[in-house]
């Protein structure tokens, strides 16, 4: 799982919400048709923990524009951004929890965002040494 992963899981589920509304790459400024999501992934930390393992936070900004700058459309595609992520994201096979979820009115642009916290491998020691095919247990009664 990498984050073109994330990003495309982010934007299935407001390709499949919000059928009508245009998705647009965060690089286009100007001469866009709304109403329109641009979606934006920010990489906030990574950590490496361990040899084997790293955390990783994101931070996920989703802004709507709206035809037509009145509160009530907001207020009701901000709703159903929270219904359509719920408090999951599935990205691959994983399902990353919703954190920090906020939604914000500024110029008449909706802004929903949360954070993502998870755990990866760093795929540094795979090729190193030779995956556990069997593991034989003995019992003792001490």
């Amino acid at each position: 799982m990498d984050l073109i992963d994330v990003k495309k899981s982010i934007n299935s589920i407001l390709k499949i919400s919000f059928p009508d509304v245009k998705l647009f790459a965060n690089e286009v400024e100007e001469g866009f048709s709304k109403p329109a999501f641009f979606t934006q992934l920010i990489p906030i930390s990574l950590n490496y923990d361990t040899i084997n393992f790293m955390s990783v936070k994101l931070m996920i900004v989703i802004n709507y524009y709206t035809p037509v700058a009145i509160e009530l459309d907001n207020l009701k595609v901000a709703n159903k951004l929270r219904k359509a992520f719920g408090m999951s994201l599935k990205v691959c096979n994983r399902y990353l929890i919703l954190r920090n979820i906020t939604t914000d009115n500024a110029d008449g642009i909706l802004q929903f965002k949360f954070d993502l916290n998870y755990f990866q491998d760093t795929d540094m020691n795979k090729d190193t040494y030779e995956i556990m095919r069997k593991l034989y247990l003995e019992e003792s009664e001490e």
